[in-house]
């Protein structure tokens, strides 16, 4: 459940990483990219869970994140 305290209004626009805490289950990371869809049709966003800072070279790699 998301807890009403912590809602702020979101603006995504096209790149937008949205971070969510590493223990949030999946199917409320797929919710949230749902909803930014819904809200803001043809935004291209990423909704992750978990410390996008703790990624190594090799998973960024698999996701697509280049590293120049």
């Amino acid at each position: 459940m998301i807890d009403h305290e912590h809602i702020r209004k979101l603006s995504p626009a096209d790149g937008d990483i949205f971070l969510l805490p590493a223990d949030s289950p999946y199917d409320l990371a797929r919710q949230l990219g749902e909803a930014i869809a819904i809200a803001k049709p043809g935004v291209k966003v990423m909704v992750m869970c978990g410390d996008v800072r703790k990624l190594d070279v090799a998973a960024m790699n698999a996701a697509g994140w280049y590293r120049a």
